[in-house]
């Protein structure tokens, strides 16, 4: 009766002990959604990512990439996370207009710039997206049902034309241009366009055909979209930042594994946006070469020539803020908390 005793035991022992590899030999794999083209930057950063977390966890997290929208349009990529239809998402806020109320403040124009007017200068894509991302404390609540991975903030958006470059707010008058949200679409009214709404699949046959004159964009999406033959010109300004964010579905974050969880918060947060960040630049330098090699016109704008459409943009900050302190949100304070860690910024 002893030995049977210590036998139940032992095998009780057992069970517990193979029970409990089980849970730390679980494999994991997630879907990760974005809707850009497989020959994007971030669809090869995502890559570069899914080998590392598989290399680190020994093959027990995994990631499958669906990119170009596969698993749902571009506005729909943010609500693909929050409610668990994919695990992981990377999405713009610009597609889904007055959802992000704070962190569209980002958006106000010249909010990533040191100085004012012809001695201004925009940071970096890498500078901008670690700032916002440590900054995401205050963001967390508008991104609920989601864990915030990392931002990308690129500070980089000029007007790009089917036509000679414009150098004035004053060449401005009339043209239809596309905008990514609702402050790119005040800034362009502000300088005298008419702002539309023209998904960027869709942008070069626009240009080409003339229903639009020119967008607000950057060289690295230029070159991803593949804008050569459409884009004839480019003012260059770096007048406002599109933001993208990494975001997990939070029940999925909070399920994982302890080691796994780790691992995650490891290769993410603000040293992975400035890392990310970094890939956007030398992406945005290799966009700027790309349009110059098809013969693009790139004027230098005058310190007061980008002054002057400093100068038109300016209300739009004090407007834009009052109407979201109008809601309840403390817009002013992360705003001056930016501006702060902007200026501040090494």
């Amino acid at each position: 009766m002893k030995w049977g005793v210590i036998g139940a035991l032992i095998g009780a022992a057992l069970a517990v002990s193979l029970a409990s590899f089980g849970a730390v030999a679980q494999t994991v794999e997630l879907k990760v959604s974005h809707y850009l083209p497989p020959n994007h930057q971030m669809h090869k950063q995502l890559e570069a990512w899914s080998a590392e977390l598989a290399k680190r966890s020994d093959g027990r997290l995994k990631l499958s990439i669906f990119p170009a929208a596969q698993m749902g349009p571009m506005p729909r990529q943010y609500d693909l996370a929050r409610t668990g239809v994919a695990d992981i998402a990377f999405f713009l806020h610009g597609a889904l207009p007055g959802r992000f109320p704070l962190t569209e403040i980002s958006h106000l124009p010249y909010a990533f710039n040191r100085g004012e007017g012809a001695t201004a200068k925009a940071l970096t894509t890498a500078e901008a997206s670690g700032i916002l991302t440590e900054l995401s404390g205050k963001l967390a609540a508008e991104h609920e049902g989601t864990k915030l991975l990392y931002f990308i903030a690129t500070p980089t958006l000029s007007l790009f034309f089917n036509r000679p470059a414009v150098r004035s707010p004053a060449g401005m008058r009339g043209l239809r241009m596309r905008h990514n949200g609702p402050i790119a679409s005040a800034i362009l009214e502000a300088w005298g366009a008419t702002p539309a709404a023209v998904p960027p699949a869709e942008l070069s046959d626009s240009l080409a055909k003339g229903t639009i004159a020119g967008m607000f964009f950057n060289y690295e999406a230029a070159k991803s979209f593949q804008m050569a033959e459409s884009v004839k010109s480019v003012t260059q300004l770096n007048a406002a930042a599109g933001t993208f964010a990494l975001v997990m579905n939070a029940e999925k974050y909070k399920s994982l594994p302890d080691d796994l969880r780790k691992l995650i918060d490891e290769t993410t947060g603000p040293a992975a946006a400035r890392k990310v960040g970094a890939i956007y630049d030398l992406a945005e330098e290799e966009g700027r070469a790309y349009l110059r090699a098809a013969n693009t016109e790139l004027p230098e704008l005058t310190g007061p020539e980008r002054a002057a459409f400093e100068e038109l943009a300016k209300p739009i900050t004090a407007s834009f803020i009052a109407r979201v302190e109008a809601k309840g949100i403390k817009a002013k304070p992360f705003y001056d908390e930016l501006r702060a860690a902007v200026t501040g910024a090494k």
